[in-house]
């Protein structure tokens, strides 16, 4: 999470097309819509090399596991970027870089706390999910996979996006 939306907001809204699990959006679609969603996001040259490359995958990996930017969310990407991507723990590097550690510091606390609340059935069910893919998905290989349509890569890598239960426009 690299803006300063209003922590909740996003869970007021109507979900976005590639938090679907059925999304027909490629994965280059549903990350345009991830970034026209969250315009306050850093990037470009607001970040070093290291951060953007590290927040591309980050972002990435947003759009495959159907997430937004809540915090609950937010934790989710974490766990997944762990445990069901190619990087692996690798990935910690990424959020120790000077880029990360601004962005991470000025989280509200009251959003950080309700996440850490949840953090136990988050923890269980995004590591149960992420040990049931099929592959790992590539942290940073993933250019491939641009023009490949959402349903299909989840389908591919046995992906649960995050709101499994959430019926919504594909």
């Amino acid at each position: 999470m690299r803006h300063d939306a209003t922590p909740g907001a996003a869970a007021a809204r109507q979900p976005h097309r590639f938090e679907s699990a059925a999304s027909t959006q490629t994965l280059a679609e549903g990350l345009a819509e991830y970034y026209a969603a969250n315009p306050g996001l850093k990037r470009g040259e607001a970040l070093s090399p290291e951060a953007r490359a590290f927040f591309h995958s980050h972002d990435v990996v947003h759009v495959v596991y159907g997430c937004n930017t809540t915090m609950p969310d937010e934790a989710v990407v974490k766990l997944a970027s762990l445990f069901g991507t190619s990087a692996g723990f690798s990935v910690l590097r990424g959020y120790l870089l000077h880029d990360a550690l601004d962005i991470y510091k000025r989280l509200p606390l009251g959003s950080t706390v309700a996440a850490l609340l949840a953090a136990p059935y988050l923890i269980v069910r995004t590591i149960w999910r992420c040990w049931r893919q099929h592959a790992k998905w590539p942290w940073a290989d993933h250019q491939r996979h641009l023009h490949t349509p959402l349903h299909e890569l989840r389908t591919r890598y046995r992906i649960k996006v995050a709101h499994a239960a959430r019926r919504g426009a594909a």
